[in-house]
């Protein structure tokens, strides 16, 4: 029997992930980039995504974002509160 998939809960998946949508949004003028991924991450990360990102980031710290990711999660964590 195979477990079923986990897509999205390792921690440092969603780190990788969150810089693969920040790639996405590299060309973009920084304030459309910051924008996008914020609301890339808010429309589609589920709840336990997002809060175990942000416990992870509690953790280790926001030095494996890129700049752009960072200022998205920054945003995002002023949103939750």
């Amino acid at each position: 029997m195979t477990a079923a998939p986990t897509h999205g809960t390792d921690p440092e998946k969603l780190v990788k992930m969150a810089n693969q949508i920040g790639d996405f949004f590299k060309s973009y003028p920084e304030d459309a980039a910051v924008e996008g991924i914020r609301e890339h991450i808010s429309k589609f990360w589920n709840r336990k995504m997002r809060d175990e990102f942000f416990a992870h980031l509690d953790k280790k710290g926001e030095a494996a974002l890129q700049p752009f990711v960072a200022s998205a999660v920054k945003k995002l964590r002023i949103a939750k509160a």
